[in-house]
């Protein structure tokens, strides 16, 4: 079982593909599909503020 690093609640892969990112059901934070077999998840990196530049 896979669970959420942050919150620790169960992940399930619905149909989701490696690199994917969507947020854990529970708390919210966004993770990213590292791998599909076997199915593991880490928290997805943020995204730096653009500003413009």
């Amino acid at each position: 079982m896979t669970l959420c690093p942050e919150c620790e609640a169960a992940v399930v892969n619905h149909d989701l593909i490696a690199g994917e990112i969507f947020p854990c059901v529970d708390c919210g934070t966004d993770l990213e599909v590292t791998t599909l077999e076997p199915f593991a998840v880490q928290t997805a990196p943020k995204e730096a503020e653009d500003w413009g530049e």
